[in-house]
């Protein structure tokens, strides 16, 4: 697969997101619960806000999302991937950024015209004095977006009247197995959730080839399953131990681990691989985390994004919240998320069969980009 020409920036902002995204995964994220989370939404919106932030605000962003120093990078970077981040002959992939500036308030400029160009931004001007109204028309435009499966983005109240603007990035991913399931070997079986509890679960199965790793320093195989075109890869992360989930997930999020190492999962030959169906649904409160990440200024007075509108400390970022889902079936997976902010080792090959029934981790990865654009876990597939 041939990568994007500005190679070396979109490598800087994938690396960054792919760290960015494992931290916050493991403090947004309840860990006994299944979860669905796209890293890749919340560093695009708050990338998209870094552009308006100025002083300890846009300092404090840029560390938490290990954006460089160089603004260009940034900008470079994001007009590729906005680019090339799209649906292709086998893949349906449409990622959308949308900024909903209050029709009370004049936002820069500059800061839309950079939001159109970079980002592919749309943008609408909205009434939120009308709150009902302003509520209906941005779950209209997320739902529209995910293909209908992001529904009610915002609830009832909950947007403020006195809302500056609202960012918003919706995605959707949709694409088939290069090696589909035959629904008829699907069958129930165990599934570990827990020491106490065992569950019967339908089961998929097939004796395929594809490529799987023991990654020691994980304690887990890394499978991975590439989707029709090989443009996109969904990774299991299936750990030694049955109930070794919340290690492996620590050691995702450390210093130490190196996602390039899923670049690694090459060597392919036949087993069989038993893959539960799953279908998860989440919500997730980004603030809260961005707040233990060290993101302070963004969420009070003394937040500066002076470059999207007014002075600094006269607007500030009141809530970022993202929902997300995804199902994993016989044919194939499908995944969409929304996250909207508003502003007031060693590898060895494995031979033997695949077995994934207990608790395990999940990425898609886009291999043009490097992007990991969600990830997850199943800690009960039929929750």
């Amino acid at each position: 697969m041939s990568q994007p020409s500005a190679t070396k920036e979109v490598s800087i902002i994938a690396k960054g997101s792919v760290k960015f995204g494992f931290d916050l995964f493991n403090k947004v994220l309840n860990p006994e619960e299944n979860a669905i989370f796209s890293s890749y939404s919340v560093a695009s919106v708050l990338s998209m806000a870094s552009m308006g932030a100025k002083g300890n605000t846009l300092k404090e962003l840029k560390e938490v999302l290990n954006l460089p120093d160089d603004d260009q990078v940034l900008k470079t970077a994001y007009s590729i991937i906005s680019s090339v981040t799209k649906s292709d002959e086998n893949i349906k992939l449409e990622i959308a950024n949308g900024i909903f500036p209050s029709t009370q308030v004049d936002l820069n400029q500059q800061f839309l015209n950079d939001s159109r160009k970079y980002f592919l931004s749309e943008v609408e001007a909205t009434n939120f004095m009308d709150t009902d109204a302003a509520i209906k028309k941005l779950n209209k435009w997320v739902s529209n977006k995910t293909h209908d499966k992001i529904m009610d983005m915002f609830a009832e109240g909950s947007i403020d009247p006195y809302t500056v603007s609202v960012l918003v990035n919706a995605i959707y991913f949709k694409g088939n197995w290069v090696e589909k399931f035959d629904s008829t070997l699907t069958s129930n079986k165990p599934f570990y959730v827990s020491p106490n509890k065992t569950v019967q679960v339908p089961t998929m199965f097939k004796d395929m080839e594809f490529a799987s790793e023991y990654v020691e320093d994980l304690k887990c195989t890394i499978c991975a399953l590439p989707y029709q075109g090989e443009r996109m890869t969904m990774y299991i992360l299936l750990p030694k131990e049955r109930f070794g989930l919340p290690d492996v997930e620590a050691k995702l999020s450390s210093d130490a681990f190196d996602p390039s190492i899923l670049d690694k999962i090459t060597r392919k030959d036949e087993k069989p691989l038993h893959l539960p169906k799953f279908k998860i649904e989440s919500t997730h409160d980004i603030k809260a985390g961005l707040e233990l990440q060290g993101v302070s200024d963004l969420f009070n007075r003394t937040c500066d994004l002076s470059g999207v509108a007014g002075a600094p400390g006269d607007i500030y970022v009141s809530k970022v919240i993202q929902k997300a889902m995804i199902e994993v079936n016989e044919e194939g997976s499908e995944a969409a998320a929304a996250t909207a902010m508003q502003m007031v080792p060693c590898c060895l090959i494995i031979k033997e069969p695949v077995v994934v029934d207990h608790p395990f981790a999940f990425m898609i990865k886009d291999n043009s980009t490097g992007l990991i654009l969600f990830s997850g876990r199943v800690v009960n597939p039929l929750c």
